[in-house]
């Protein structure tokens, strides 16, 4: 069998797709399956230089250029803007179509659909067999190899503001302005590629979003971002964690992170309003150190880094 995973990203969609379902492609790989890449990946080097890592049998950006197999060949998709009549995608040029799914994603004919939730029993709009759970949560197998040692007990807070791959709502910048408002001492590490960040005080440092992120969120006393996929990284790492929500995709994490009690909303952003930023609760989470104790408690073990193991068992045994 070949499997052609095919997914975007770009700082107007985000990293979300590639970098969840490259983790799939990931495990793939490791087992010694031929594994192509497929989509374009536009001003994220960082997600560009994952995927020419992971050791792809082929990277297209064209689907075009690749003709597909119908007799071996498996599509894992994970997109919201391929359209359903995209002939790329037609069932008749694959012998198995893997979707990864959510609220938004087109109802794409599949074998298989992955959600990537925390609802086990989420169904969504088609009645194809469905992987869904937290069980089924795909994470990148280098965040096993970030270990932190204890850091001193009169070392000042350290919290890490990131929105996503791209921030393309300026969540950063308003995290960080209402953060500066606190006179408490701590060390705030802002993580985006707006060209909006603006200095605030000596407690603030600006990284542009890459690599880096991981080696220095490892030993994080907070993690400040948006309900996306990369807030279940940050869970299954034993961090705790506020979550915005910026867009429509995010409000089921919003919501199900907030009632298993396993991370704090801190706000949404309104079409209308901006950003309405819950700066009590902020303050809570930057305050009150049993407050993100029971928050981190309370997710211990739910996440664990075999999802894309399970989802690979899965798929190769279709």
């Amino acid at each position: 069998m070949r499997y052609v995973l095919r997914a975007d990203a770009s700082l107007l969609i985000g990293a979300g797709h590639v970098m969840r379902s490259s983790a799939i492609a990931e495990e793939l790989i490791l087992r010694g399956e031929e594994v192509i890449f497929i989509g374009v990946i536009s001003e994220l080097p960082w997600v560009e230089e994952r995927i020419r890592s992971l050791g792809f049998f082929g990277i297209y950006d064209n689907p075009n250029s690749f003709k597909s197999n119908p007799a071996s060949d498996v599509l894992i998709i994970d997109s919201y803007e391929i359209p359903l009549d995209d002939s790329f995608i037609a069932e008749e040029n694959w012998f198995h179509v893997i979707s990864i799914v959510d609220e938004l994603t087109p109802n794409y004919l599949s074998t298989l659909r992955i959600h990537p939730g925390l609802d086990s029993n989420w169904t969504g709009n088609s009645k194809s067999p469905i992987l869904a759970g937290p069980k089924f949560i795909p994470l990148r197998s280098s965040l096993l190899s970030i270990t932190s040692d204890n850091p001193p007990v009169d070392r000042k807070l350290k919290i890490v503001v990131v929105a996503g791959g791209t921030d393309p709502y300026n969540l950063v910048q308003k995290i960080a302005e209402v953060l500066s408002l606190f006179s408490e001492s701590f060390n705030a590490y802002l993580f985006s590629n707006s060209l909006s960040i603006k200095a605030l005080d000596s407690r603030f440092k600006h990284f542009k979003t890459g690599s880096n992120l991981d080696e220095v969120s490892k030993d994080a006393d907070l993690v400040l971002t948006t309900s996306s996929s990369s807030s279940l990284e940050f869970i299954a790492r034993g961090l705790c964690v506020g979550v915005a929500c910026a867009v429509e995709n995010q409000k089921q994490y919003y919501e199900s992170l907030s009632q298993l009690k396993i991370a704090a909303k801190i706000g949404f952003r309104s079409q209308t309003l901006g950003w309405q930023l819950d700066m009590e609760k902020i303050r809570e989470l930057v305050t009150i150190p049993d407050f993100r104790e029971k928050l981190t408690k309370n997710a211990s073990g739910l996440i664990d880094f075999h999802g894309a193991s399970r989802i690979v068992d899965a798929i190769t045994a279709l």
